[in-house]
């Protein structure tokens, strides 16, 4: 193996265009799109922080072709000229480090760009570059090519506005992680976001093929209830102030979804949070806890809760230069102060909303608690299921195992004592097992977790078939199918379609897989001298020949064993595959399920009540 050398020669100086196109990672969080987009808002941010600063009221954003994107905005425009040290103002500001407007108060505050980096970046990133600029009854353009100035002009002009437009398309030699492709999708996504954060900016998109214009005339506001979708209390919360030149928005609102929170400051989303968003959570644990009776914490506070904070302030600080993350300590406090006011004042001007969230918490919290004796119980039922696997040996009044088990054995599940044992004297023992159910299995469509594993028919159904809840393998399965052997009336129906319902909940893919199949036992048996005959419907019996004894079956513990064993496993058995089609699904859980309504609207379109006495 050769030496690697590390000494003077190969300590490497580069320039600031080539560690921006190297190192692009450094400055815009990545080489692949997500680097792109940021690209893209840094040129928009800074339009946006003209807005912030009283100047302009709309941003064009164009998208063309070959991913060129044009940003035009009608600010104060960029400076431009020569300045006493000979240098180009309006070239610097793009390609110069630590040129720009925004190191002091005098021009900027509360903006999302300090250091002036991102449009530095974005132009020596690009592989074209233009910036044009008019105002004070000039203009001036700049372009460059892959980082390279290739044109300076400048001249005077009529016109009288003032405006500022950036047209650039990345260079796929430096974001070369993936192919660059901008989705116009995700631009709107993007302006629609800074649009509830710029209150009366306009945004107007266009990609030649689609125009589309945001605007929130109410802020934060308008993006709570774009994001609220089941609302506790129908008033949004919301407050703004300012304090030591710091302007920070909070809107919150509980939902009965899940909690989100979004975080922006300067008119940039910090989606990994940040000081503002530790003094706002701050805040609602506080305050929900004065006002909440019993076991409590932060995360029940916060159930279904949707708050945005937004800020402005003179001088962020952010985690990184992609700006994820908010930092200013000071943020922190006023935030939370201003939280605490928001809630205050709407727990009483709107006390009977606050009561409901109150309230709401309340039955979550209870809600959450039976959840996790659920879960306690599902632990403990899945302990319970791979004690009994460890141990190979399962109650044998209970369970009576196949002599060989796999994907060929059959698993009957029977009601009662006296029908197991018939059952199990009639059977191929080495290719049926048979498991004996007393009494009725738990609704699994009807009733939660907690009540099902505390089931012990549940418990040893799964055990049997060597089903761990949340864990089904159909290569660790005991049998390989199962078959329901129930008395042929609706109390044998009822038990079958339970243990449907139990394997539907717990372990659909059994069912899906087809793997479940029901046993007919015999509906009535003709004897005929020493011959029987066996039917299994009421169709099949009204077109049989009656020349014989009639015995209606009454349960299979009513069959001798020799009875058994020629109807239901000889060349008379009915095993028919329960097929697990949509429709079938949906229908068992109409019939099994806790919604009342479709099961009777089945029993009144399909039972015949003029039949019931007879």
């Amino acid at each position: 193996m050769s030496e690697i050398q590390y000494g003077i020669n190969e300590i490497e100086s580069l320039s600031f265009k080539e560690g921006v196109r190297k190192k692009i990672a450094m400055y815009l969080g990545s080489a692949d799109m997500m680097g792109v987009y940021a690209a893209i808002q840094e040129i928009i941010s800074n339009s946006v922080d003209e807005y912030l600063m009283g100047f302009g009221t709309e941003i064009d954003i164009e998208l063309g072709k070959d991913n060129m994107v044009v940003v035009t905005y009608r600010g104060r425009g960029i400076p431009f000229g020569i300045r006493e040290d000979g240098s180009n103002v309006l070239v610097d500001i793009f390609s110069k480090p630590h040129t720009g407007g925004k190191f002091n108060n005098k021009v900027y505050n509360s903006v999302a760009g300090i250091n002036g980096i991102g449009a530095k970046a974005t132009c020596l990133s690009s592989k074209y570059f233009n910036v044009s600029v008019v105002r004070d009854g000039k203009w001036a353009k700049a372009s460059w090519v892959k980082g390279d100035l290739v044109r300076y002009e400048e001249g005077e002009t009529d016109s009288q506005e003032t405006l500022t437009s950036i047209q650039f398309a990345p260079d796929p030699e430096v974001f070369n992680l993936e192919e660059i492709k901008i989705d116009f999708e995700v631009l709107k996504k993007k302006c629609r976001n800074l649009s509830y954060l710029t209150k009366g900016l306009r945004f107007n998109l266009d990609n030649g093929r689609e125009k589309v214009s945001y605007c929130a005339e109410n802020g934060i506001l308008d993006l709570i209830k774009e994001v609220v979708k089941d609302p506790v209390h129908p008033t949004p919360i919301f407050l703004e102030g300012e304090e030591d030149n710091m302007k920070v928005e909070v809107a919150l609102q509980w939902t009965r979804n899940k909690e989100q929170s979004f975080v922006f400051t300067n008119g940039i989303e910090n989606v990994e949070g940040g000081t503002s968003l530790t003094g706002m959570k701050t805040a609602v644990t506080t305050f929900i806890k004065k006002h909440f009776t019993g076991e409590f914490s932060g995360d029940m506070a916060r159930t279904g809760l949707v708050y945005i904070v937004s800020a402005k302030i003179p001088n962020p600080s952010f985690a990184n230069q992609t700006k994820t993350k908010i930092n200013n300590p000071e943020l922190r406090g006023f935030t939370q102060r201003l939280t605490t006011l928001a809630l205050k004042d709407f727990s009483e001007r709107h006390r009977a909303e606050f009561d409901e969230v109150i309230e709401f918490l309340t039955k979550e919290r209870k809600a959450e608690i039976a959840a996790a004796r659920a879960r306690k119980q599902v632990l403990n039922a899945t302990k319970d299921i791979e004690r009994n696997q460890k141990k190979k040996v399962f109650a044998s009044d209970k369970l009576k195992d196949a002599e060989f088990l796999g994907e060929n054995s059959v698993l009957l599940v029977v009601e009662g004592d006296s029908a197991a044992g018939a059952i199990a004297k009639a059977r191929d023992y080495t290719k049926y097992g048979i498991l004996g159910i007393r009494g009725k299995l738990i609704n699994a469509l009807t009733h939660n977790d907690e009540k099902i594993f505390q089931n012990e028919e549940i418990k040893l159904l799964l055990s049997a078939l060597n089903i761990t809840p949340g864990k089904y393998n159909p290569k660790k399965l005991r049998y390989g199918s199962l078959a329901i052997c129930t008395d042929a009336d609706s109390d044998g129906y009822h038990i079958g379609l339970l243990i449907m319902a139990a394997l539907h909940y717990l372990a659909p893919e059994f069912i899906t897989e087809g793997r479940l199949y029901w046993l007919r036992s015999p509906l009535y048996i003709v004897k005929k001298g020493q011959q029987e005959q066996y039917y299994f419907t009421e169709s099949e019996f009204s077109k049989a020949p009656k020349d014989g004894i009639v015995q209606r079956a009454k349960g299979l513990g009513a069959l001798s064993p020799e009875q058994a064993k020629r109807s239901m496993f000889g060349e008379n058995q009915r095993m028919d595959k329960l097929i697990p089609s949509a429709e079938a699904l949906a229908l068992l859980e109409d019939l099994m399920g806790a919604d009342v309504e479709p099961r009777a609207k089945f029993i009144f379109e399909n039972v015949d009540f003029s039949k019931i006495n007879e």
